[in-house]
């Protein structure tokens, strides 16, 4: 006779509708605090840079100045960068982690099953004087552990939903989590040197301290015209400095994305050999011809890990694409749909 499984205790709720992630990068903006304030940041550092640039070039063009404002708004960009970087990081981690607990409290409830079954064999064995006392016990402290370990996973999955919508502004609807091809998103290292706020800001330092060098009276003191010098070279060597740091941190962020990219793939591979055994034994326990235990324990537990391991491994994916995208001057709404 045919048996089916019939042992969840949390339903989490199915959706009709899905968005993927840059479409709920998009909708997220309208409401999210992190995003407007930099925003807000960026409107304000356009307007200073502005007027500033405007003083510097009335009466007569005062390059000095125009340095200077250059300075400050390449400075207040990089914050701006640094919010908007955040801004994708809490959404990111938002959707992932309600995706991530949901998978959790699955395997805390197989957890539990499993458990309260190996109970209740054992108290049957224990009634037949055919097991231990301490085996009693420690089929008796399991369960506890696994009901405390699903409380935990329900609270964790309850407030992830929470946050969720904190972040989004929205209640939680299902996500389509896709793998970006990335052998489709744009490496180049002249592009991500270029956007590089930290080199520009260093050569803007450096045209500051030329000119200050330059702008020098001749009959300053030595020791004016001195620091004025030792300041160019100063300036020339963060110049060089940043340069060499934006090289090495391209180089880390491309390897660093294919090192995710091809884990993902793993990941996923034996995702597949994890649901073709589950679907295999599925029919297996339907038929009656493996235990209850065994299924939970041998093949819906593994197949639960290893959606674990994926999304784990997919959502660090993201969390480095991301960022990189943003850094080489793109929008991830735009260039990962």
């Amino acid at each position: 006779m045919k048996r089916f499984l019939t042992l969840i205790l949390f339903v989490i709720p199915i959706y009709a509708f899905s968005m993927t992630l840059p479409q709920l990068f998009q909708s997220s903006q309208a409401s999210n605090t992190t995003y407007a304030i930099a925003n807000i940041t960026l409107k304000q550092a356009s307007m200073t840079y502005q007027m500033n640039m405007i003083q510097s070039s009335v009466p007569v063009i005062n390059q000095g100045g125009q340095i200077s404002a250059q300075i400050a708004y390449t400075s207040s960009l990089q914050t701006y960068q640094n919010d908007i970087k955040s801004y994708y990081s809490n959404v990111l981690n938002a959707a992932f982690g309600v995706k991530i607990a949901n998978i959790n409290v699955e395997i805390a409830q197989m957890n539990l099953n499993v458990a309260t079954m190996n109970y209740a064999s054992t108290l049957a064995l224990f009634q037949k004087t055919m097991a231990s006392t301490v085996s009693l016990q420690q089929a008796s402290v399991t369960v506890a552990t696994d009901q405390n370990n699903l409380k935990n996973a329900v609270w964790n999955y309850n407030f992830n939903l929470s946050n969720f919508q904190n972040v989004t502004g929205s209640k939680w609807q299902e996500i389509t989590f896709s793998v970006p091809d990335l052998s489709k998103i744009p490496q180049d290292m002249k592009t991500w040197i270029n956007s590089d706020l930290n080199l520009k800001l260093a050569n803007l330092n450096l045209q500051n301290a030329q000119y200050n060098l330059n702008t020098t009276p001749s009959n300053s003191s030595q020791y004016t015209i001195e620091m004025a010098k030792m300041a160019v070279q100063q300036d020339l060597l963060n110049q060089s400095n940043a340069l060499l740091s934006s090289q090495n941190n391209y180089s880390s962020s491309i390897q660093k994305l294919e090192y995710d990219y091809q884990s993902v793939l793993n990941a996923k591979a034996n995702l597949d050999i994890s649901t073709n055994n589950l679907v295999f034994y599925t029919n297996e326990y339907n038929s009656g011809l493996i235990s209850t235990v065994n299924y939970l324990s041998q093949y819906k537990i593994p197949y639960l890990n290893a959606q674990l391991s994926y999304y784990n491994s997919l959502e660090t994916y993201w969390n480095d694409l991301v960022p990189y995208i943003v850094s080489i001057g793109l929008k991830p709404e735009v260039a990962l749909q």
